[in-house]
């Protein structure tokens, strides 16, 4: 009786373990979701032999409202509800943040993107499509601060350009969403993703093997471990007077994923990555490299679904 028993449960325990799941998004017409994060940045620069620390906190939540399914794809209208910043260089600190309290221009810029939709269409695998409408972002910035010299307002456009431009939002957006298996895996099942990052001074792209580690009652519970390797070579963007862009590329990063077994959507992110390459500098878009020193990055990153 207790061997017919044993091997009842294991059996069980085999079916079980043998399920197999398909990963995808099965998101609701009119339905909202929430993605908020976090993200710590530390960023060490070896300029002229000596070590320049930048710790950077982002921190964010977009609501994506489905508007329209058309066969495997979501058109959605994205919103920024809530952005903030904090950076510190050495003795130095600085924050920016939409949220009320904050009247800094950098601060009242930003409060300007709030609420602002833009469109992004999406598969059911997390592919994105398609980026538009980002320039509603930016719409009446000149109204609003006409105290600010257009000179001024136009290198300020032009940085938040690259931080919230269409190669930017689309290259973070497939970091989030393109972890889907194009095929049903079992528990202890690995599939791979690959995706390109072609923005803000840095073209890369990231193979990142995946595994379905558990599945429980609510959730499916994923770890990935990536490396990222250079791809095309990035163009120089203008920031602070210079023309700056990061080459070599490499590194790695690993995630652990909760993403809600009804939806597809990612409820929990936990992400570490690390980075390091070379940051060429010049004085002008045309004239010779001027600059050029190591750079390393390592980022913790969180992200949920409230």
């Amino acid at each position: 009786m207790k061997k017919i028993l044993t091997l009842s449960l294991l059996f069980i325990g085999l079916h079980t373990y043998a399920q197999k799941a398909k990963l995808e998004l099965n998101l609701q017409k009119d339905s909202t979701y929430l993605l908020s994060v976090a993200a710590d940045m530390d960023i060490d620069q070896l300029l002229n032999g000596a070590h320049q620390l930048v710790k950077t906190t982002v921190t964010g939540t977009t609501a994506h409202k489905v508007t329209a399914i058309k066969d495997t794809l979501y058109e959605m209208e994205v919103t920024y509800k809530k952005l903030g910043m904090h950076i510190q260089m050495g003795d130095k600190e600085m924050g920016f943040s939409s949220e009320a309290g904050a009247d800094d221009l950098m601060s009242k810029v930003i409060k300007i993107m709030i609420n602002k939709p833009f469109i992004i269409t999406m598969s059911k695998r997390g592919q994105i499509v398609e980026v538009k409408n980002i320039d509603s972002l930016f719409s009446g910035m000149a109204k609003e601060f006409p105290q600010v010299g257009e000179l001024q307002l136009t290198q300020i456009m032009a940085q938040m350009k690259q931080s919230f431009g269409e190669k930017s939002i689309k290259g973070n957006l497939q970091e989030t969403f393109v972890i889907f298996p194009k095929a049903p895996v079992s528990v202890t099942g690995m599939w791979t993703t690959l995706t390109t990052m072609d923005a803000a001074a840095i073209s890369v792209k990231t193979l990142t093997k995946y595994t379905l580690d558990a599945i429980t009652d609510k959730y499916y519970q994923v770890s990935g471990a990536a490396v990222i390797t250079p791809d095309k070579v990035p163009a120089f963007k203008q920031s602070n007077g210079y023309f700056m862009r990061l080459t070599q590329a490499t590194g790695n990063y690993t995630a652990k994923l909760k993403i809600d077994k009804t939806t597809g959507w990612v409820t929990e992110s936990h992400i570490t990555k690390n980075i390091s390459a070379t940051m060429q500098a010049k004085k002008t878009a045309t004239g010779p490299v001027e600059l050029s020193y190591p750079m390393k990055i390592a980022m913790k990153f969180t992200g949920s679904d409230k």
